[in-house]
């Protein structure tokens, strides 16, 4: 793997020292303590619908989480003023894995799940999967209900970036966790200051997230109801308090909301803090939005269309479950509407390969990313213009900006890494039993962060049948995923621990 742009880096990095374990630990207690004050919320939640014995399981898990952080804290203290990129790296694989882990115990203790289920579960949840075991959804407690809805917002930012924005001790160290984290492969700064750059990201995720919740309520939605769906859709994740997702709702007005509000979703965060602060042009004129709401909204038609021949669908019908599957999928959010699993084999194509492209950089979407699909599109059109004109020169641009080499070298490592994975984790994922359509789905929703895929595992289809194997396998992919790959995959590479 030395290919790869983040580990040749690894190594002209200093060895890992005892220092850099402490710097390591402190930051993992320091997130399990802050995290930890999240199981309050929806502990106050059952409380308010007097379920006890949940009530008593986030009790429990945050007695657990907030010692375990605060021995942690006060142990490991250290300066972080010398937090090293691989440190970085370390910090945020293993806080994702911690908070999954500590975060699945209250479905464990509270009697809902078992514990591999409950990983899997809370698992799907911060990385803003939607991929569930749960069969009947609407028979769960409203506290766990609540938590399971939470887990996607709060993931949908990321715990780094949260944890940046409110954590003032941090210092220079901050940018080690930013680029570890944030998805995209470039990681724009809003200010000059990361600490501020995170605040801004959050406020426009609050600002989106309030918006939702009162358009939601004005269609007819209880707050409880309203408050749930706004999670999965402003944190892409796709969990849902009914066990019809949205379809269960019945509402036309409620489809429409949602389709809007997961495309801003799956926006770049800074494009809205440039609307918000009256620079609608950047919006308009940026090309990885624009490939992203073209490409789209001509699948919304396409498919559209396709719903419409080949089914008994009215046209209108059609139109807002074809539109909703388009970006319901192509955002990563999951959300199901129609089963697209009765559409025409074409429609059903067109949505697996929205599993893999995803929204845009640096928003909640997952997936392989638009600009980087962009990229290599440009390179694969230059790289038939040069057999051509062998001489030519003629570097890929987005927009008025040429990509550097270094850009092209980082997106084929990715799109390469990415398909790799893919492919033998569906190998894998075979090997349990499943068949070629659920097994390669299973996987690309998984590593893209979407839930739905197709075959055993389709829109209105849970995981509870598969094998623990494959879930174990499923639950990697998608922490991999959410963290784009480089950040997990660094962890388990030789390169990373030489001396």
């Amino acid at each position: 793997m030395a290919f790869l742009p983040p580990i040749g880096d690894a190594l002209s990095i200093r060895p890992i020292t005892l220092d850099a374990l402490r710097r390591v630990a402190f930051l993992l207690a320091t997130m399990l303590l802050g995290s930890s004050a999240a199981l309050l919320v929806p502990l106050a939640i059952a409380a308010g619908y007097g379920e006890t014995a949940v009530v008593k399981a986030f009790a429990v898990t945050f007695f657990i989480a907030a010692a375990a952080g605060a021995g942690g804290y006060f142990l490991f203290r250290t300066d972080l003023s010398r937090l090293t990129r691989r440190e970085g790296f370390a910090v945020v694989a293993l806080s994702w894995a911690l908070i999954c882990f500590v975060g699945s115990l209250p479905f464990v203790f509270a009697g809902a799940l078992s514990p591999l289920n409950a990983w899997f579960e809370c698992t799907s949840g911060f990385t803003g999967t939607g991929s569930s075991v749960i069969a009947d959804i609407e028979a769960l407690p409203h506290g766990i209900l609540f938590w399971r809805s939470f887990t996607h917002w709060l993931g949908g930012m990321g715990f780094v970036v949260l944890y940046i924005a409110l954590y003032p001790l941090l210092g220079i160290g901050a940018m080690q966790l930013y680029r570890a984290e944030v998805p995209g492969p470039e990681k724009d700064r809003l200010r000059p200051r990361l600490r501020s750059t995170a605040r801004i990201l959050w406020l426009v995720y609050l600002i989106l997230s309030v918006a939702l919740t009162v358009l939601l309520l004005l269609g007819g939605m209880d707050l409880f109801e309203a408050v749930c769906q706004m999670f999965g859709a402003i944190g892409t994740g796709g969990f849902s308090t009914r066990n019809d997702s949205i379809a269960g709702f019945h509402s036309a007005y409620i489809d429409w909301v949602i389709v809007i509000f997961i495309w801003l979703a799956a926006t770049n965060f800074s494009l809205h803090w440039a609307v918000l602060t009256g620079r609608p042009g950047r919006l308009l004129k940026n090309p990885e939005w624009r490939f992203y709401t073209l490409n789209l909204a001509v699948l919304s038609v396409i498919v559209s269309l396709l719903v419409w021949t080949s089914t008994e669908a009215s046209f209108g019908t059609s139109v807002r479950e074809g539109v909703f599957a388009v970006v319901s999928m192509g955002t990563c959010t999951g959300f199901a509407l129609g089963d697209y699993e009765l559409w025409a084999p074409l429609a059903q194509y067109l949505i697996f390969l929205l599993l893999f492209i995803g929204g845009c950089a640096g928003s909640t979407a997952g997936a392989i990313k638009v600009i980087r699909v962009q990229i290599f599109s440009k390179q694969a059109l230059r790289g038939i213009f040069r057999t051509v004109h062998p001489h030519a020169v003629a570097p890929p641009r987005l927009g008025e900006k040429a990509v550097t080499g270094e850009m092209l070298r980082s997106v084929f490592s990715f799109i390469g890494l990415y398909l790799l994975t893919w492919a033998l984790f569906s190998a894998g994922m075979s090997l349990t039993g499943m068949d070629f359509a659920t097994a390669t789905s299973s996987v690309a929703t998984a590593m893209g962060g979407v839930g739905p895929g197709l075959g055993e595992v389709g829109p209105f289809d849970n995981y509870d049948w598969v094998h623990p194997a494959g879930k174990a396998m499923l639950t990697f992919c998608m922490l991999a995923g959410r963290l784009e790959l480089f950040t997990v995959v660094l962890l388990f590479s030789p390169v990373y621990w030489r001396r």
